[in-house]
């Protein structure tokens, strides 16, 4: 009686109690193995763990959570690796659910702020920590009052966007730029075009492609600028046209000339400029020499000057501003200088990389003519014709190549426009080459017999047919492993693709024996089906194909395409 006793107080093994400290260690350092990677094996694994206590036992239910939400919340762990935490959180309440809602239901909000927090800077992470809170209210886990206070973090963030976007879309609005019902820029296509061009001038530092910008997506995050792009745009199309330089819509019509002259080659300056610049060209001056000596007569009355005059008396103050006028005159002389030297040894170009250029200028320059060396001298409209395209015009072949076409291929000495053409073509040639290397080449038959034809014994056709079709089978008889480029069968057009994986065989020409051969290649039997007229019927597969299949002797119509 003592012994029935004992066994009803015995507990069975079977019996599930509260987690023990010795467990929780274990799921613990389960739930470091996570890391950075959201492994969903065993995501899964710690959710039935989590699914044993989800009914009876609080207490342990309360352990799990607050081991993962430790870690959300320690400063040891790195953001990266917080996102497969919340997963894990994400499959205990949408699999298991039980006690765990009641439990984290007041405490989420807590750290899903602080996680958003740390993963700053790293919106894809952002993007999908708001997916799995969404995915709460879809799967109606919380009521819609617990869920909206669980995100109030990405609530907020959605407002700052909300004011931001009609900021930025009152600022646009100011300057004149509308937007349609999709959100697309009210522009006309000439102005569209133009401030393009300058977004890509301004974008062009950035190498990498998915972090250049639209004009729709500029007006949203940085209105400011877009507004400064539009002027800047305005400003050169308005030079354009008061330098009489025309688009594909409005050609240029001079002197008969009917014919569009392209853009590269347009005088840029009015026809007043041109003629002054006429007249000046017949003056003989030295600018270099009377420059210099008007630069050292400045600066020697503004040294003499400042030593000598006392600025405390208004007098004193107006002979201090007109020294100042005097040097900033003596530093613009001397940039002028500078340039006319550059001009002078380059033969009369003058790179504009020596110095500012503001778009919002009289006589600034387009976006396509910065960076670049342009000449100086003007281009006659009335050569472009068949007897003017026979002379040799310096100024065009400069603005053609140095200024047109300034960056040179190394590889093939193609020219480019711009730095972006240049690279993409240089990327294309180092895809082709490592493509042409990747390649599988096959030989060709040589124009000249070998010597070791010569130098060794004729092979019959019948011995050659013996070692060809019996390389693989004395091989695999021996238990060697066979090198699937000596297994050689002669070409057969009606049976060019392996059997097994559908591959076309690698056809090589036999320089001893003058015919073309499959190498990785041999014949198997291949049994037909009970409807089939013949009972089995001869194949070619790869030899390493078959070695995948185990090496059987014949294959079955069913292991075969």
């Amino acid at each position: 009686m003592a012994e029935v006793k004992d066994l009803v107080q015995e507990t069975p093994d079977d019996l599930l109690q509260d987690m023990s400290d010795d467990q929780l260690s274990e799921y613990k350092d389960m739930l470091k193995q996570l890391g950075a990677f959201p492994d969903k094996v065993l995501i899964n694994t710690l959710s039935m763990i989590a699914e044993d206590y989800s009914i009876s036992f609080p207490k342990s239910c309360t352990c799990i959570y607050f081991a993962i939400r430790d870690l959300l919340l320690s400063k040891d762990v790195k953001p990266d690796c917080k996102l497969p935490l919340v997963y894990v959180i994400d499959s205990i309440l949408k699999n298991v659910k039980g006690l765990y809602i009641e439990i984290m239901q007041p405490d989420i909000q807590k750290w899903m702020e602080r996680v958003y927090l740390l993963l700053e800077g790293n919106e894809l992470a952002r993007t999908k920590l708001r997916r799995v809170w969404n995915t709460w209210n879809e799967f109606k886990i919380f009521s819609e009052e617990d869920w909206k206070s669980m995100g109030r973090c990405f609530t907020d963030e959605d407002d700052k966007a909300a004011a931001s976007k009609k900021i930025a879309d009152a600022k646009t609005k100011a300057a004149g730029i509308e937007r349609a019902s999709d959100g697309s820029l009210i522009l006309t296509s000439g102005l569209r075009k133009q401030m393009q061009a300058v977004l890509d001038d301004v974008q062009a530092d950035e190498t990498n492609e998915l972090k250049k910008v639209s004009l729709e997506r500029l007006a949203d995050i940085n209105p400011d600028l877009l507004v400064e792009i539009k002027k800047a745009a305005e400003g050169i199309m308005e030079q354009d046209r008061i330098a009489g330089v025309g688009d594909e819509s409005h050609p240029i019509h001079m002197d008969g000339l009917h014919d569009t002259i392209p853009q590269l080659f347009a005088e840029l300056r009015s026809p007043l400029d041109v003629e002054r610049c006429n007249e000046w060209e017949k003056l003989d001056l030295n600018y270099l020499n009377s420059t210099n000596e008007s630069m050292q007569k400045l600066l020697h009355t503004v040294r003499t000057g400042t030593s000598a005059i006392s600025p405390t008396t208004n007098s004193g103050m107006d002979v201090t501003k007109l020294l100042g006028a005097a040097s900033s005159t003596a530093s613009a002389l001397t940039q002028m200088m500078d340039r006319f030297k550059m001009q002078d040894k380059n033969k009369g170009f003058i790179p504009f990389t020596a110095g500012p250029i503001n778009c919002n200028l009289p006589g600034a320059l387009p976006t396509f003519y910065r960076n670049t060396m342009i000449s100086t001298q003007a281009i006659d409209p009335a050569k472009f014709t068949n007897e003017g395209l026979k002379e040799k015009n310096e100024s065009v072949i400069a603005r053609l190549y140095d200024g047109g076409l300034p960056f040179v291929c190394s590889a093939d000495g193609r020219r480019f426009a711009t730095q972006r053409e240049h690279s993409r073509h240089l990327d294309e040639l180092f895809r082709k080459n490592q493509l042409e290397k990747a390649m599988e080449r096959t030989d060709e038959r040589d124009w000249y017999t070998s010597e070791d034809m010569w130098s060794r014994r004729a092979v019959t056709d019948d011995e050659g047919d013996r070692m060809d079709t019996s390389a693989y089978d004395n091989a695999a008889k021996a238990g060697d492993i066979v090198d699937p480029r000596t297994c050689v069968v002669f070409a057969d057009e009606s049976r060019d693709k392996c059997v097994i994986c559908g591959i076309k065989f690698v056809m090589n020409f036999d320089q001893d024996e003058g015919e073309f051969k499959y190498t990785n290649c041999r014949e198997i039997e291949v049994l037909n089906d009970d409807v089939a007229e013949e009972e089995s019927e001869s194949m070619l597969v790869h030899v390493t194909c078959l070695r995948g299949l185990g090496s059987p002797e014949v294959l079955t119509i069913d292991q075969v395409l």
